[in-house]
């Protein structure tokens, strides 16, 4: 089933139709600049940085050692795999060239699932500046699951548009994350300027180290929340068939430039940001959402602040739209191949899976309703507390699958070595051993990073003890679900095919 798209030009076992189909009828619209927008705005949350503080100074170790173990080598591991199969849909076209069509669907779902939960989450995280700068807005649950859908509604509309129209869209999301970022970062700076002494302590060894006791846990339970916090390494180049990459040293660069600079400014932007609002508001701010406009409004007053939350605002507005936008190309391939209803694959006017993006729209819109407006209402005395817990666990439970999804990186790089290893050889962009090692080494902190997950309760009002049977019961369930799917959609793929052949 391997075969790389450079081995001497022999021609695969079986060309899916999605390898061919969309660069057919869809525009190369993507430079290396959009790709690079696309890969910050996806995985570089400012809010993330919430968790990082609970942990002091050594929330930036935190920031570091994820990097280092984590998201470099799935960095790493994209570039090598995106170059060896140039084709749209990543991880699902990966796992079908390497594994093949059994795996392919399998994590193709875990890939596309957590979607609908990822439109719920990043609206959330849109409408939570607006209580922020008025208390008495969208208080209740039902009030907040009606503000979600109407973002996720809307994000849904603005996807389906030209695919320039989208990205030139997302370009503008990207300046205004780069204001609001380097506001907070200058409010540190300015603080410090002016003779405030910081509101962490930096100076001790013990500031900065990673922790782990038998007894109190240490801070080693901000691992998982933080690492996960780089999630998302593969989306860009999910719509590799629509780049602009004339050739294949082309193509080549576009991968490289994008992952590289892309990686150094989330690791930096997590970095700084996590700095200032140690400095100016300290472990206070811990798992506070709206630390990044008291930062700013306390070190350079309260309009800033106010540019701050506008800016964030829009930003996450404008993400539902990013993550709806790509999030539709997994099942718009799934589709052009026949592994779910064929409609899901078909183009709108603009060269858009209207239908994908229509099904995720109307998916998320439905979580978020259960979520918000039904759950909290039918059960329990306390609506507010119930929604915060089902929240949660769902979110969690989607970090996870993600998570799962992801490490599919590596064993797909460690798989291929053993299956094709002149494949590697002919197009490898790193040292063998070093691609090897970084191989290994994300695939051990992932599983570290998703155990530490489940086990540590995000939310005080669950013990870990009921978050890890809850999530970790959840993700198993929908795993079994997963692959009982993907038995099915196998067989019935290949029954078309020989109903085609016949």
């Amino acid at each position: 089933m391997i075969t790389s798209s450079r081995s001497q030009g022999d021609r695969p076992p079986h060309v899916l139709t999605s390898e061919e189909y969309p660069g057919k009828v869809m525009p190369a619209i993507l430079t290396s600049w959009d790709l690079m927008t696309l890969y910050v705005l996806l995985i570089f949350f400012p809010t993330n940085v919430s968790n990082a503080i609970a942990g002091g100074a050594a929330g930036i170790t935190f920031w570091l050692v994820g990097a280092i173990l984590f998201f470099v080598p799935c960095a790493i591991a994209t570039a090598q795999l995106s170059v060896i199969f140039p084709h749209e849909g990543s991880l699902y076209n990966w796992a079908y060239r390497i594994f093949g069509s059994y795996m392919s669907f399998f994590v193709g779902f875990c890939v596309w699932l957590p979607a609908p939960l990822l439109l719920m989450a990043t609206s959330d995280l849109a409408i939570s500046y607006i209580p922020g700068l008025n208390s008495g807005w969208l208080t209740a649950p039902w009030q907040q699951g009606l503000a979600l859908s109407v973002v996720i509604l809307i994000s849904g509309f603005m996807a389906v548009q030209p695919h320039r129209t989208v990205q030139n869209i997302t370009n503008a999301a990207f300046v205004l994350l780069l204001i609001a970022s380097g506001l907070v970062i200058l409010a540190g700076i300015v603080w410090l300027a002016t003779g405030h002494a910081p509101a962490t302590s930096f100076s001790r060894l013990s500031d900065w180290l990673i922790t782990w006791d038998p007894k109190t846990g240490g801070n080693f339970g901000l691992f998982g929340v933080i690492t996960l916090g780089y999630l998302g390494v593969y989306l860009p180049i999910t719509m590799q068939a629509e780049a602009i990459a004339p050739s294949a040293e082309t193509r080549r660069q576009l991968i490289l430039r994008h992952l590289l600079w892309g990686t150094l400014i989330v690791v930096v932007g997590y970095v700084l940001v996590t700095f200032a609002i140690l400095v100016v508001e300290g472990p206070k701010s811990a798992y506070v959402l709206f630390a990044l406009v008291t930062t700013v409004d306390t070190a350079l007053g309260k309009l800033a602040g106010n540019v701050v939350a506008v800016c964030m605002l829009g930003v996450f507005c404008l993400v539902t739209m990013v993550y709806n936008h790509i999030y539709a190309r997994f099942l718009m391939v799934a589709g052009f191949d026949r592994r779910i209803p064929v409609g899901l694959g078909l183009l709108n006017s603009n060269r858009q899976p209207a239908r994908a993006i229509a099904i995720q729209t109307a998916a998320a819109i439905f979580i978020t309703i259960l979520f918000f407006m039904v759950i909290p209402y039918l059960f329990g005395s306390n609506p507010a507390d119930l929604s915060l817990e089902v929240y949660f666990v769902g979110i969690g439970a989607g970090t996870i699958l993600w998570a799962f999804s992801t490490i599919f990186l590596f064993i797909l790089i460690l798989a291929l070595y053993i299956r094709d290893r002149r494949a590697l050889l002919l197009n490898r962009l790193v040292p063998m051993p070093v691609l090897l090692l970084s191989s290994v080494v994300g695939l051990i902190t992932g599983i570290i990073a998703i155990v530490d997950t489940a086990l540590n309760s995000w939310v005080p009002l669950l013990t870990n003890q009921q978050w890890s049977l809850i999530v970790a019961g959840l993700t198993a369930a929908t795993l079994m679900i997963g692959a009982i799917i993907s038995m099915f959609a196998t067989g019935e793929a290949a029954w078309q095919e020989i109903e085609r052949g016949a």
